[in-house]
């Protein structure tokens, strides 16, 4: 399969250079050329803009930081949709808002293009190693088309239903993930206040019942000074926004979510956008 890709970030480039690796014709684009140099050097090949990416690829894989971007590549005259060949399948591994999803699917299968929602958990790292966990929405014939793709950029692949359950799958675990970051931080916080060493403090979480991967896995390297994820403030408080838009769509109250929201874009107002997510637990 001749794969077109577009958006070479932190995520992107990673598993451009996993597809590259197992061996797949890789064509690559992004507003920023100087991000494809060593993908270009790994036996990627350059293209100069979105139509010349597209227009002889069988898959069209997107990794882009939101919405408002996924529908400027999409849409328009010099957008995929306009300029992919009938046939082909576009992939999109960011989380977006399911309603942009489904209304850019619908204008994608218009044209004969199938579509695929695979948002992605695991980081810059996950996509470096090829271990990313990927949540997979999409009719079961192009989910076993693509197989192969997605086994050369993640290790735990769900094919979970349709486009929606896929988004609504990833942003459910994110929300998880953002309550257990910011009640880490206020634990701590009050641990520090009474005098606690926070060393064995974060010990006794992750052998209680209160633990959770972020207390496993993030919080003994941020301790050390290292904050973790190159997953950023902006991208988490996108996220956040996305999972407060879903109270208007489903009666379950995610009571949650406003504070959440509100939260993360305090975090980026302080720190920077740019900060990884996990300086949210330093806001009190």
């Amino acid at each position: 399969m001749r794969i077109g890709f577009i958006g070479l970030g932190n995520m992107g480039s990673g598993m451009v250079a996993n597809l590259l690796a197992r061996g797949f014709d890789v064509s690559v684009y992004d507003i920023q050329p100087e991000k494809a140099e060593a993908l270009i050097a790994a036996g990627a090949v350059w293209r100069n803009s979105i139509p010349e990416v597209t227009e002889d690829a069988d898959v069209i894989m997107t990794s882009l930081p939101g919405p408002k971007q996924l529908e400027s590549v999409m849409l328009g005259d010099a957008g995929v949709i306009a300029r992919a060949r009938s046939g082909a399948i576009w992939l999109d591994t960011g989380t977006n808002s399911i309603e942009i999803m489904e209304k850019i699917s619908t204008l994608a299968g218009e044209r004969d293009i199938s579509s695929i929602a695979a948002p992605v958990s695991g980081g810059a790292k996950g996509a470096e190693t090829g271990t990313l966990s990927m949540f997979v929405g999409g009719d079961r014939e192009t989910f076993d088309k693509i197989k192969g793709i997605l086994e050369a950029i993640g290790s735990q692949i769900y094919h979970v239903g349709p486009l929606s359950h896929a988004i609504l799958s990833k942003l459910s675990i994110n929300y998880l993930c953002f309550i257990n970051t910011k009640a880490l931080g206020e634990v701590l916080s009050l641990g520090r206040e009474a005098g606690i060493d926070p060393q064995q403090l974060t010990k006794m979480i992750q052998a209680g019942s209160g633990s959770s991967w972020v207390a496993e896995k993030l919080l003994p390297s941020i301790l050390e000074g290292n904050p973790g994820p190159a997953f950023t403030l902006n991208l988490a408080h996108k996220d956040a926004c996305l999972i407060d838009e879903l109270n208007q769509t489903f009666k379950t109250s995610l009571e949650f979510s406003e504070r959440l929201s509100e939260v993360l874009r305090q975090a980026c107002a302080t720190y920077g956008g740019d900060k990884s997510f996990t300086r949210m637990m330093d806001l009190q």
